[in-house]
């Protein structure tokens, strides 16, 4: 048996050992509800929305899925909420239709900040490195001696 790197999350497991049922249905609501959204919606306010993850109860009630937008704003991500919300109906039929469950999961959804807060990261090291780059640094630290 080969040991897990320190800190490592471990894959969910069922009990017979294989991954959960809960984890397979969420994958397969993300794909369906992404192609969905790509080929099916009409609704502008859900255009550029990309769905990052899903996670699904154990008892197969409630998905939470999160998104993105290509172009942040706070009034996009309303709007998007809001298009999402008002497809909702739609989404539930075709995931309840092509996962063939006796019940379909009531979705919720929520913007992924995870990656707002990663947009927001790369735009600060983005502009810092361009200061230095302006000042003329170039890795000098300032006190004379030639080593960063």
């Amino acid at each position: 048996m080969t040991k897990a790197r320190p800190g490592a999350r471990r894959p969910s497991r069922g009990a017979a050992g294989g991954v959960r049922r809960a984890d397979r249905i969420a994958a397969e609501i993300q794909r369906i509800l992404s192609e969905q959204i790509l080929h099916k919606t009409r609704d502008p306010r859900v255009a550029h929305v990309t769905i990052t993850r899903v996670r699904v109860n154990d008892d197969l009630r409630l998905a939470r899925i999160w998104f993105t937008l290509l172009e942040v704003d706070e009034g996009n991500k309303a709007a998007a909420l809001a298009g999402l919300a008002s497809a909702m109906p739609f989404f539930r039929r075709s995931v309840a239709g092509e996962l063939g469950l006796r019940h379909a999961p009531e979705l919720a959804f929520a913007y992924d900040e995870d990656l707002a807060d990663a947009r927001r990261i790369d735009t600060i090291l983005r502009d810092l490195k361009k200061q230095r780059a302006e000042q003329g640094t170039d890795g000098d630290d300032g006190d004379g001696d030639g080593e960063p």
